[in-house]
């Protein structure tokens, strides 16, 4: 009974020893040392009304403890006081990180009274005093941002093979265009015959000279084939651009959105190193209380648990944000990567959705899909022309000399061609034409659809985010105030176990990465949008 009794003797004047901090005051704040009440204070608000300065609370706890008289001083037992906190003329976060109008619908902050101060405990490392300091003043600017993003899309369609690509089959349906441009003018044949000895019992003696043959087709009449046909693969050149367009679009949109997820995840390595370096000083500070009170070691295994957690954590960030560096060092080159914004908050406007869904018509797969209707339409009027009588204007001449040696003269004139059988391919071949362009038009209206459909959910997800992560800012707010009351009650009046403590760091963890994605996947929605309805380069564009 003696030990027990010794031992809640000791846990007693350890917690007291724990409320009294020499060389406390307000400009101790400043210094980055957790305020403690002092003695008087202490007495004013305890139920003990005897005050006790802190030479004799020392002196107390190693008698029941049985400390040697020559052990550790008070700076060595108060070395895990000392937080590294954020300085005081470090900004209010209400109004450095956040808009104003997520400010003022947070309510306002109060500010306690000079006489309060001495209560209030420290800003905590990790709190949103260091999150204001790291993340930077004000919302960022769009057009910076738009910059920004245009300044790698261009890095990124200048190497991208799929956009490499796209341009060579554009300059391809050109070279088509020529060909079939080319039908319209007369066709010049030239054809050559060496030497020649004819056998057989009505066999010509002597032997063939070298005759060269030139033969100069023109084509009359033909239904329009070669107009159709030079229709048709224009068509299909327009197909082409659109499809380079569409690359660019999606080029863009990659870059963009791998921009924005870096940016996010960069902010997310922040917090959670934050969040690391809060869990190192609750062990630090746990490891000095240990070193007089062993039986305090569970919270210190439990606070080592919680800084493996968030460890761990912190990893996962850095993974992925190297994930993505190697993903757009893949699309961009060497070029060097932008400096993101520290902030998360960016000042991207929600687009109209009428105005969208008015671009999606014109969105370049869309657009792709309609010329490449247009062309398989007037490929088969070209089929079908093809099946009718032909004519022809030919000239021909040939070099070579009949039996007595005259040479032949110049010939001229119309011929009649006429493919009035061929099993019925002709016609099958104007059916398959007729139904791809069907399908073509059927493609179209998919795209249209599927576009519709990812605008507005796209758009949904922009104002649902934006309002998620206003919501998880109110929660950053509250748990910040929780935390710090749950520390002050563990730390200094002992009314609350560390576990609260660790949990409701935990939950301030949590609720400001639930804040940081909501808001980063919210930009990434509106860019969604602009990507869907086809304007996403125009965007990035605007005023250059």
């Amino acid at each position: 009974m003696s030990v027990i009794s010794g031992q809640a003797k000791a846990d007693d004047d350890l917690l007291q020893f724990e409320r009294v901090a020499p060389r406390s005051s307000v400009g101790d704040i400043g210094a980055g040392v957790v305020p403690a009440v002092s003695t008087q204070q202490h007495a004013a608000g305890a139920s003990a009304g005897s005050a006790t300065t802190p030479s004799a609370v020392v002196q107390s706890v190693r008698e029941s403890l049985a400390l040697p008289a020559t052990g550790p001083s008070i700076d060595e037992l108060l070395v895990f006081e000392r937080l590294s906190v954020v300085p005081p003329q470090a900004p209010d976060v209400s109004t450095d990180v956040a808009p104003v109008n997520i400010a003022a619908e947070a309510g306002p902050v109060s500010v306690p009274s000079p006489a309060m101060q001495l209560a209030v405990p420290a800003p905590i490392p990790g709190g949103t005093a260091a999150a204001a300091v790291i993340a930077g003043k004000g919302q960022v600017p769009e057009a910076e941002l738009r910059e920004m993003f245009l300044h790698m899309v261009d890095a990124a369609a200048g190497r991208s093979p799929a956009v490499a690509g796209a341009l060579a089959q554009y300059a391809a349906s050109k070279a088509d265009i020529a060909e079939a441009k080319g039908q319209r003018y007369p066709q010049l044949d030239i054809s050559a015959r060496g030497l020649s000895r004819e056998f057989g019992a009505t066999a010509a003696s002597g032997t063939a000279d070298p005759s060269l043959t030139l033969g100069i087709t023109t084509t009359l009449f033909d239904w329009g084939r070669v107009r159709k046909t030079i229709e048709s693969r224009s068509h299909l050149a327009d197909a082409a651009d659109s499809a380079v367009q569409a690359q660019l679009e999606s080029s863009a949109y990659d870059v963009t959105s791998n921009l924005i997820e870096l940016a996010k995840q960069r902010i997310v390595v922040e917090t959670s190193q934050r969040y690391v370096d809060r869990m190192v000083e609750l062990v630090k500070m746990l490891e000095g209380i240990v070193a007089v009170d062993s039986g305090r070691v569970s919270e210190l295994t439990q606070a080592r648990a919680r800084l493996l957690q968030a460890e761990a954590s912190r990893s996962t960030a850095e993974s992925k944000t190297r994930d993505i560096e190697i993903n757009l060092r893949r699309m961009v080159g060497d070029r060097p990567l932008p400096s993101l914004p520290g902030s998360q908050y960016w000042e991207m406007r929600l687009p109209e959705l009428s105005w969208l869904l008015g671009e999606s018509m014109h969105h370049p797969t869309v657009l792709q899909a309609k010329a490449s209707a247009r062309s398989a339409d007037m490929q088969a009027d070209a089929v079908r022309s093809a099946l009718r009588p032909q004519v022809n204007w030919v000239v021909s001449k040939s070099t070579g000399e009949d039996i007595y040696g005259r040479e032949s003269a110049w010939q001229t004139g119309l011929t009649l061609s006429w493919s009035a059988f061929r099993g019925g391919s002709g016609r099958a071949s104007e059916q398959a034409a007729r139904q791809r362009a069907q399908a073509g038009w059927m493609g179209a209206e998919q795209q249209v659809q599927d576009l519709e459909h990812r605008i507005r959910a796209a758009n949904q997800d922009a104002r649902s985010l934006a309002d998620r992560a206003d919501l998880y800012r109110g929660l950053v707010l509250e748990s910040d105030k929780i935390r710090g009351a749950f520390y002050e009650q563990w730390y200094h009046l002992g009314r609350r176990t560390l576990l609260d403590v660790l949990s409701s760091e935990s939950e301030h963890y949590n609720n400001q990465i639930g804040e940081v994605s909501s808001r980063f996947d919210g930009y990434q929605a509106v860019v969604r949008q602009y990507a869907s309805a086809g304007s996403l380069v125009r965007w990035l564009s605007a005023g250059k």
